[in-house]
């Protein structure tokens, strides 16, 4: 009796780790290349990039889009000035004289940063396409047809978005 009471002891967990290995292979699909996910995350599908590699990515401004050599825009205007993608680093580098530049539309968590390698002074506006319709994205708190004169030749400035519609900006060297 002993005896039969092992066999079925040992073929149920024979059957259990059967299971478990066939589980394991039911993982491994065409979605997985035939691998498995990584340990930082679920796989986005192939062996390079994981959720938690780009978690990473973001948190430490890794990887981030550039737009280089974007020229302004010559009327004082907003209507005038050049409109910048959506890339988080911007770069002007071509300004006949004091030119403008309009940032993307204000939305919580948006961070650009724009760097003024064109000579001249270059003003910055918000976006003609405000994030509520009807209103004007704001620079600091003024209202966005109003130019920030801040971004003089050879500076940066970061603006950050911390309320949709609502830009801050400040500038460095």
């Amino acid at each position: 009796m002993k005896w039969l009471n092992s066999a079925r002891a040992f073929g149920a967990g024979f059957a259990l780790v059967l299971l478990g290995f066939l589980t394991a292979q039911g993982t491994q699909s065409l979605f997985w290349n035939g691998g498995t996910p990584t340990t930082l995350g679920p796989w986005l599908g192939d062996n390079n990039i994981s959720l938690g590699q780009m978690w990473n990515a973001y948190t430490t401004s890794q990887g981030l889009s550039y737009h280089a050599a974007v020229s302004a825009g010559q009327t004082l205007t907003q209507a005038g000035c050049t409109q910048l993608d959506n890339s988080a680093l911007q770069q002007v580098t071509v300004s006949a004289s004091t030119g403008g530049v309009c940032l993307p539309t204000a939305f919580a968590g948006r961070d650009v940063l724009i760097s003024n390698a064109s000579g001249q002074t270059i003003n910055l506006y918000t976006s003609a396409v405000s994030f509520t319709p009807g209103t004007q994205d704001t620079i600091n708190g003024t209202v966005g047809t109003t130019a920030y004169t801040s971004l003089t030749n050879n500076k940066n400035v970061e603006c950050f978005s911390a309320a949709n519609g609502a830009w801050g900006c400040s500038t460095s060297n």
